[in-house]
């Protein structure tokens, strides 16, 4: 007896010691088929709500019925297998619980729970009783889902960056490399597998590289540029970035991504040489040209620097030069030209070092200079004429005697615009007879489009306005029209009665085709006279702002030749800048009038199309694909080339940078998945 009591006494300590522990306990009678507590600890009843009065109570007496059932069901497994078991279950956790606005941590909406199931069987081999130990594992399915999440995000990461990544153990030994980095060295996989790092690098770099490489090791993060070749031989400039792995404190290899920078530095290269050609045929104008922003000259060309009489006025502030009665008239310019305006041309005075006054018509317009916004202005000298001019109001006698020896066009026109009298220099121009021009209205031969601007302005003047300046298309006599630029003076009597109008005219056909070259330079690609970058950004922009108005979509569609750096590399750069005309003429050809091509440099072309059927842009892709795998023949050679095209239809609310990244992307995705192909532009 009383052995008995002790052996009680400590198993009753024994389950006493149970409730010290955070797992559940169930103590479980074996009856037949059926289960029944026999004892719990503390833990277990918070859990399922037990006390001691349910002692002998069934599993399905305490638990819902699918939780009974599957307990059930692995007690009869354990029994049955004669072995400890483990099993899995879950419950919803309560709402608030799962809500965790502020936190960047995982919060899972049930619970985890894994249950230890062991069978204790008598003397008899019969299973008497059972031990269930459940335990919550909440945390770590949290901490396994957040693992999974990370490993398919750094997959994601390799997968998709545009960038080439390495990762490399701490002998600088590849361990695995992303897709990009074949894209932009040529080397497979296969063959950078286990290979050192500084296999695949020209051996004169391998010492910037190491230096690099070791820097990570030692837990400093590392970044170069290098020029390195492609495995066909093609230079590519290369940012290097080598940032260390750390794992359980201790740093064991390096991630090292490259970024391919070539595109960049090309264009780079090709703008400098348009500024180079942009900045010599500024210097060949006949007219002088100064470059200013925000009051500040940044450039001036020689024939400026002429006529101002200096040798060099960068960084000076233009209201140096401009005579003070102008300043306010000036600053007015400017702003509305900073604002957006078009300006009409005007005459202003600038003053020289030496406090000479010149007269000028000046031409100002918004250019792009070096990357900024910035005001070139043109000028044209016409104090020799003002003085001419000055010189004819004084005497018409002395208007006659110098109108007949200059070039210029000098006219007396009356009140109602017939001509009084008309220089020589008009048979020169214009081819007609000045006997022959005089009775004639000069307004019957002025260009349809101007002469009703002309007679406006002409019919406004008073004897306190500025002398006007019209630029207009006077008929020429073999039936051409010449572009006039005509400065008009009303003259009056002390009485204020209007004598007559005086007008001095020039031909300014070169001016006009140069203004002309100017603006296509400006909104053109030199090489295939394609609308260029800052044309289409400003047509795009000009067209999503239409598209309220207008039952329609638009996409954009990017393109490029695929390989086309081997086409420059292997039959050389003047085959490669014909195939870009012929591939821009191709395009061209296959295009609607309401679609824009432009080149945004190098092989980069964008597409912009409007649509109203939603299947549209791929007809399109599909149908450019096709065709620029026809052959071409360039200069004896005949070879064939292929393209790939991302896909980026328009979505209410985007902007146009989002519009062009999404391109990009499809573009790179098409490439990424073997080239010659479409992909369409899917949010994920």
């Amino acid at each position: 007896m009383h052995a008995d009591q002790t052996i009680q006494h400590y198993s009753s300590v024994l389950l006493r010691t149970f409730d010290k522990i955070s797992d559940f306990v169930f103590f479980m009678e074996v009856d037949g088929s059926t289960y029944r507590y026999i004892f719990v600890n503390e833990p277990g009843k918070q859990a399922i709500g037990w006390t001691d009065a349910d002692i002998g109570k069934r599993v399905e007496d305490m638990v819902p019925p699918e939780t009974a059932a599957l307990v059930i069901q692995h007690y009869n497994e354990a029994i049955q297998e004669r072995k400890s078991i483990v099993f899995e279950d879950y419950r919803l956790a309560e709402p608030a619980c799962t809500t965790h606005l502020l936190s960047h941590e995982i919060r899972l909406p049930i619970h985890y729970y894994e249950s230890e199931v062991t069978p204790i069987f008598n003397e008899a081999d019969a299973c008497t009783h059972i031990i269930s130990v459940v335990r919550e594992v909440t945390d770590r399915k949290r901490r396994e889902l957040e693992l999974s999440i990370l490993k398919d995000q750094h997959e994601s990461l390799q997968r998709y960056s545009p960038h080439g990544i390495f990762v490399l153990d701490d002998a600088f030994h590849i361990q695995s490399v992303n897709p990009a980095v074949t894209h932009i060295t040529g080397y497979e996989e296969a063959d950078l597998m286990g290979q050192s790092f500084l296999t695949w690098l020209p051996e004169s770099a391998h010492t910037l590289v190491d230096d690099g490489l070791r820097h990570a090791l030692s837990g400093t993060p590392h970044k170069y540029s290098l020029p390195v070749p492609q495995k066909t031989g093609a230079l590519r400039d290369l940012a290097i970035l080598n940032i260390p792995i750390e794992v359980g404190g201790h740093i064991t290899g390096s991630f090292v991504i490259i970024i391919d920078h070539t595109p960049e530095r090309n264009a780079e290269r090709a703008t400098q040489e348009s500024e180079r050609r942009y900045r010599q045929l500024i210097e060949t104008i006949p007219e002088g040209i100064i470059v200013h922003k925000d009051g500040v000259i940044l450039y001036a060309n020689a024939l400026a620097l002429e006529t101002i009489g200096e040798t060099y006025i960068e960084s000076e502030s233009i209201f140096t030069f401009v005579a003070s009665d102008y300043h306010e008239t000036t600053k007015t310019r400017l702003l509305a030209l900073r604002q957006g305006d078009s300006v009409q041309d005007t005459e202003i005075v600038l003053v020289t070092p030496s406090g000479s006054k010149l007269h000028m018509d000046i031409g100002s317009l918004l250019i792009d200079y070096e990357g900024t916004t910035a005001i070139m202005t043109v000028l044209r000298d016409v104090t020799e004429k003002r003085e001419m001019e000055l010189a004819l109001h004084q005497s018409e006698m002395q208007y006659r005697l110098i109108a007949e020896n200059m070039s210029d066009l000098v006219c007396i026109l009356e009140h109602d615009g017939h001509v009084r009298y008309a220089s020589p220099s008009h048979e020169t121009v214009l081819g007609y007879v000045p006997v022959s021009y005089e009775g004639k209205n000069a307004l019957d031969f002025i260009h349809l489009n101007d002469v009703e601007t002309a007679r406006r302005q002409l019919h406004a003047m008073t004897p306190m306005s500025e002398p006007l300046t019209l630029e207009f298309r006077h008929l020429h006599r073999d039936g051409r029209w010449i572009w006039l630029e005509t400065k008009i003076q009303a003259i009056y009597d002390d009485t204020g009665h209007l004598l007559h109008y005086l007008t001095v005219a020039r031909e300014i056909m070169k001016r006009k085709v140069l203004e002309k070259q100017l603006k296509h330079l400006a909104y053109h690609d030199t090489l295939t006279d394609l609308p260029n970058r800052r044309y289409f950004l400003a047509y795009l922009e000009e067209a999503l702002l239409a598209l309220d108005e207008e039952d329609q979509s638009i996409a954009i569609l990017s393109l490029d030749i695929d390989c086309f750096k081997q086409i420059n590399d292997t039959l050389g750069h003047d085959i490669g800048d014909e195939l870009l005309r012929q591939f821009s003429a191709r395009l061209t050809d296959m295009l609607r009038n309401q679609d824009l091509l432009a080149r945004f440099g190098g092989d980069e072309f964008s597409l912009l199309i409007r649509y109203t059927e939603s299947d549209a842009p791929r007809r399109v892709a599909e149908k450019l694909v096709a065709s620029l795998q026809l052959p071409w023949q360039i200069e004896g050679h005949s070879f064939v080339t292929t393209s790939s095209v991302g896909v980026a239809p328009y979505r209410a609310g985007m902007s146009t940078k989002q519009l062009l990244k999404h391109a990009d992307l499809a573009l790179y995705e098409a490439k990424a998945n073997g080239r010659n192909q479409y992909v369409v532009f899917e949010d994920r």
